[in-house]
C-alpha cells in the first residue's frame, strides 16, 4: 500500500506540473511578439539594429547548417522583454515557433532586447552535450557581452553566432561556408552533467530507497510488477525547449 501511495503521490505531482506549465505557457503566448516564419530566413531583427549585409551572411551560414545536420539555429532582436524575464519570453518564443526538428530537441535561439540589456541562448535537450550552460556562458561573456556594452549589436551578433556554428561544425565534422574558424572559445572540458538529469537522478534514488525499504517486508513481486504498460513514452515535440540555457 505504502509503495502505491508513493507512486500515485508522484504521477499527481508531475500531472500538476504539467498541467501549470501548459497554463502558463497559454497566459505568456499572448504578451510576446512572434515573428512569422519564413522558409530559409533565420534571424528575426524586429529591433533593426543587425546591419542588413551582416545578417544576410549570417542568415546564409545558418541555412547551411540546417541542411548539414538539420540543426535549427534561429537569431531573433526584439524592442521589449515586456516586463517579462528573458528566460520566459526565450522559452516561450522557441516553443511557440516550434525550433528543431520534433524528437531530435536540436534547436537554438539567440535572443537578446537592446532596451532591456538581456541576452540570451536557448538550447534544446538534444544539443546539450556539446552546447552546455558553461559553455553557453563563456561564448555570451567573450563574444555578446563585450560589444553590447559599446553597442555594438551587429559585431555581438556575428561573434556570437559564429562561436556557436564553430562548436557545432566541429561536433558535426563539418564545414561552413564563410565561418571564421578563429572565433571559439577555450575548451575547459566543462561536460557536466546538466541541471535537468541531476533532477531526474536524484528523483530515482528517492524513489528506489522509497520501494526497496517497503518491499523489504512485502512479498509482491518487483517494482515494475505485472504485464500492465506505464507511460507510453513519446519524445518530445519539434519546438519544445527541454534543454538548457544560459542568460546575461
Amino acid at each position: 500500500m505504502r509503495k502505491r501511495r508513493i507512486i500515485s503521490c508522484m504521477m499527481l505531482l508531475l500531472v500538476l506540473a504539467t498541467l501549470m506549465s501548459m497554463l502558463t505557457a497559454c497566459t505568456t503566448s499572448e504578451k510576446i511578439s512572434i515573428p512569422t516564419a519564413e522558409k530559409d530566413v533565420y534571424i528575426y531583427d524586429e529591433d533593426n539594429i543587425i546591419d542588413d549585409n551582416v545578417e544576410k551572411e549570417l542568415n546564409q551560414m545558418l541555412v547551411e547548417l540546417e541542411k548539414k545536420t538539420e540543426i535549427e539555429f534561429v537569431v531573433v532582436s526584439v524592442k521589449s522583454l515586456l516586463d517579462q524575464s528573458i528566460e520566459d519570453y526565450s522559452n516561450n518564443l522557441f516553443n511557440t515557433l516550434g525550433i528543431g526538428k520534433k524528437g531530435e530537441d536540436n534547436g537554438i535561439l539567440l535572443l537578446f532586447s537592446r532596451s532591456d540589456e538581456k541576452v540570451r541562448l536557448e538550447i534544446g535537450r538534444g544539443l546539450e552535450g556539446c552546447l552546455n550552460d558553461s559553455k553557453c556562458g563563456r561564448i555570451l561573456d567573450t563574444f555578446f557581452v563585450p560589444y553590447r556594452e559599446n553597442d555594438k549589436y551587429t559585431k555581438a551578433t556575428k561573434m556570437t553566432v559564429q562561436a556557436v556554428l564553430n562548436v557545432l561544425a566541429e561536433e558535426y565534422e563539418i564545414n561552413i561556408q564563410n565561418l571564421e574558424e578563429d572565433i571559439q572559445v577555450e575548451d575547459n572540458s566543462d561536460n557536466g552533467i546538466p541541471l535537468w538529469l541531476w533532477i531526474i537522478l536524484i528523483f530515482l534514488v528517492i524513489l528506489i530507497f522509497s520501494v526497496g525499504s517497503d518491499s523489504s517486508s512485502s512479498s509482491h513481486g518487483g517494482f515494475f510488477g505485472g504485464s500492465s504498460g506505464g507511460f507510453s513514452s513519446g519524445g518530445f515535440g519539434g519546438g519544445f525547449s527541454g534543454g538548457g540555457g544560459t542568460s546575461r
